[in-house]
């Protein structure tokens, strides 16, 4: 019989799979309608008018927000599991806190509230977890826009002191002797996973979190977190592979053409054809695999200057057919640029897909913009 300890320690993993598994099924389609929606957009199918450019774009936003609940519920399922690990890495508090803003913005811009920050000093940097940093005062923002009423002012000022980070909004507006109340039920009531999540997190940090809503004073909240200034930006990053040599040469057996090619692999249908179509519309050639083993067989017979692999696929799943392809005996095939597709979020599944000889990892869902990246960055111009 399993002793309390080993028992518990089985129970954590299998619940951090399953959150696993579920997150990356969730974000599949996810990542197919973010794709569509954005090639419609950049009309690759054809122009759309201007009352079709607003429902398209209406999409997209619910899109998203369903994006963020599925982040906010698996992330919130992890914790809850005991199986958020945190990974301190040197930030910088301001680029956080940009993002963070630009993430609120459009919650911001529908309810009329102007969003001002304040990084003191400027240059901050703590030693904590980016990602999760970054969600803490990305739903600290989130809460605070949607306890205040439409219009107005909301304040963010960040600083450090002995205690560690502090974090504090005011919503530019004093409160009634009736108000107070209210607030803290609104609090209570709106968007309620994503509070149960901020709650969540401080606590994981070992931190605080307080609403102040006294009569004749401005409504807001303070959440500290005990974290460490940092000077060391460079030393403290997360480790990463050596992106191995892109082949400037023709793949041997592909179509006669000087295009660059692109084997994308993948078991879902719907986004494996957007994806495709994007990269045709742009002149590249492509070539499709629908599991590991395909896509290995592909990558040595073809040689594709690109490979977009999906971690999880049936016959031979994605790390498995990366390693095989770094593990063949033609160089070329070996110096491929390969680019690992997740819907498991988090520091350790991009170690794991780095660590099998992924050149870099790509998180679903993604949008077209971020395929352009991946054209910037691993192939050469396309001669039409």
């Amino acid at each position: 019989m399993r002793s309390g300890i080993a028992w518990l320690e089985s129970s954590t993993a299998e619940k951090n799979e399953f959150l696993g598994y579920m997150g990356h099924e969730l974000r599949n389609p996810l990542s197919n309608i973010i794709a569509q929606v954005e090639t419609l957009l950049e009309g690759i199918y054809g122009p759309l008018e201007s009352r079709q450019k607003s429902a398209v774009s209406a999409i997209q936003d619910s899109t998203r927000q369903l994006l963020q609940l599925v982040e906010d519920v698996v992330d919130l399922g992890r914790i809850e599991a005991g199986a958020a690990a945190l990974t301190q890495t040197s930030c910088l508090v301001s680029e956080k806190c940009a993002s963070s803003v630009a993430m609120v913005a459009g919650l911001a811009k529908a309810r009329s509230i102007q969003i001002v920050t304040e990084v003191q000093p400027p240059d901050l940097e703590v030693l904590a977890d980016s990602h999760r940093l970054q969600q803490i005062i990305t739903e600290l923002l989130s809460a605070a826009v949607l306890s205040m009423h439409t219009g107005g002012h909301l304040r963010l000022r960040i600083t450090h002191d002995q205690s560690g980070l502090q974090l504090l909004t005011r919503c530019g507006a004093s409160l009634t002797s009736a108000e107070p109340a209210q607030l803290l039920s609104r609090l209570g009531k709106i968007k309620p996973i994503g509070l149960a999540l901020l709650q969540q997190l401080v606590q994981l940090h070992g931190g605080s979190f307080e609403v102040h809503a006294a009569a004749g004073q401005e409504a807001g909240m303070t959440l500290r977190l005990p974290l460490s200034r940092s000077t060391m930006a460079a030393s403290m990053q997360e480790p990463c592979l050596p992106v191995p040599p892109v082949s400037d040469e023709a793949p041997p057996q592909a179509a006669s053409t000087d295009q660059p090619t692109i084997l994308i692999a993948d078991d879902q249908p719907a986004l494996l054809t957007v994806t495709r179509n994007y990269f045709e519309s742009l002149g590249f050639q492509v070539i499709t695999a629908r599991d590991g083993c395909e896509a290995v067989q592909q990558a040595c017979t073809l040689q594709p200057d690109l490979i977009l692999m999906d971690v999880r696929m049936p016959v031979v799943d994605g790390l498995t057919a990366i390693r095989q392809i770094r593990a063949a005996t033609d160089p070329k095939t070996r110096a491929i640029a390969i680019v690992s597709l997740s819907g498991n979020t988090g520091a350790a599944d991009k170690e794991k897909c780095l660590a099998a000889g992924a050149t870099a990892y790509l998180n679903k869902p993604f949008g077209i913009r971020e395929l352009d990246g991946l054209i910037a960055d691993y192939l050469r111009p396309v001669h039409n």
